[in-house]
């Protein structure tokens, strides 16, 4: 039943997304002062889903396609490179008349890849392992580089202490990371049954649908309602999303020629952002405005994950 369960959440949670995106801007409208009662439970939120999440990895794992340096060494330099830098032109280009939005956007850009893009490299039986390198080391890395780079690309909007956004990430990245690998590795060495744990990615997909929920319809009564602005805040995304996935798929299928499993490994795991630790970070960095464009970013990151989904379908 709970297998069945947990099927259902990944195969469905594309849709899932764009339903729960939708509630909640009707919910944030017709109800903005009842929604302010979720933003307490987001910090605990944010831990709980990357401790549940990363269960799933084990050393011993990781190490498997820790010998693919080409692979992750790109994939690194997409995730932490190429995806930043759109993200700051973009905000360059669009959102340079509010400092707040625009300093949120760029922070999306240099958070590590979505713990679900392991599911979708899985779900096409692609090279899972090397997936899940790439995105445990953009967990590990996103200590040092989230900050470096947020203060570098975004240090002409507003200043940034860098201390403070560091700390946020060791509390909501570092330790429920390593308490999440702990958690299975001290299972599997008392050897108890680890069967449960398979739930746990379902439940950190469930979570994240509460706190994009939340971030939306906490945030939407913010959103003027001049209609130059709303497309000054749907541009950013569409732009950085349809470009990004564009982008490295032709870089790795064909400037690299990799094969169909690493391409969908690298795409996946270099293409999408963690949202709910971006909005996680913008809302205790930057405060409640910030968070704003990375909440409206969620369904075009989802649409166009969805459209790769179905081009590497038909690809054989």
């Amino acid at each position: 039943m709970m297998e069945r369960l947990s099927s259902a959440i990944q195969k469905k949670y594309s849709y899932l997304n764009i339903s729960t995106a939708i509630i909640a801007i009707i919910a944030g409208l017709l109800a903005p002062s009842a929604v302010q009662i979720l933003k307490p439970y987001m910090l605990p939120a944010v831990i709980l889903m990357i401790w549940a999440m990363c269960t799933t990895m084990r050393f011993k794992e990781i190490a498997l396609a820790t010998k693919k340096v080409k692979q992750i060494f790109f994939g690194l330099l997409l995730n932490f490179g190429f995806m930043p830098l759109l993200c700051f032109f973009s905000a360059l280009i669009f959102l340079s008349s509010n400092p707040t939005w625009a300093v949120g956007f760029i922070l999306m850009g240099t958070v590590p890849t979505a713990g679900m893009s392991i599911v979708w490299t899985g779900l096409l039986k692609g090279d899972t392992p090397l997936a899940l390198v790439i995105g445990a080391l953009t967990m590990l890395l996103g200590i040092a580089v989230i900050p470096t780079l947020t203060a570098l690309l975004a240090g002409v909007y507003v200043e940034i202490n860098v201390l403070d956004l560091a700390r946020t990430v060791i509390l909501i990245l570092a330790i429920p990371l390593t308490l999440g690998v702990v958690t299975r590795e001290s299972m599997e060495k008392l050897t108890i049954p680890t069967k449960n744990l398979a739930i746990l990615p379902s439940i950190s997909a469930l979570i994240s649908l509460f706190l994009i929920f939340t971030m939306i319809s906490v945030n939407i009564s913010l959103l003027p309602p001049e209609a130059n602005v709303i497309l000054s805040l749907i541009l950013p995304p569409l732009l950085v999303f349809s470009m990004g996935f564009a982008g490295i798929y032709m870089i790795c299928s064909k400037l690299l020629n990799l094969p169909r499993k690493e391409t969908i490994a690298i795409v996946y795991s270099s293409g999408m952002k963690h949202l709910p630790m971006a909005i996680g970070l913008a809302f205790a960095s930057f405060g409640q405005m910030a968070a704003l464009p990375i909440a409206l970013s969620v369904p075009f990151q989802t649409t166009f994950a969805s459209v790769y989904y179905r081009i590497f379908q038909k690809i054989i």
